[in-house]
């Protein structure tokens, strides 16, 4: 283990995007992983932040 955050980000990655959508292009997936990427900072809870949501914590 080198960086648990990092290892962390990609195991949530990896299972709530990568294993569950069949990429057709490019330009599919780089849309897909925009949407997750919105969704992970803008909307979803993390427990770190004691249920907050990183955009609300950054302001």
């Amino acid at each position: 283990m080198q960086n648990g955050f990092v290892e962390s980000f990609n195991g949530r990655l990896r299972d709530e995007s990568l294993n569950e959508t069949l990429y057709t292009s490019l330009a599919h997936a780089r849309f897909v992983l925009a949407a997750w990427r919105h969704y992970y900072n803008h909307v979803r809870p993390h427990s770190k932040l004691g249920g907050g949501i990183p955009a609300e914590i950054a302001r």
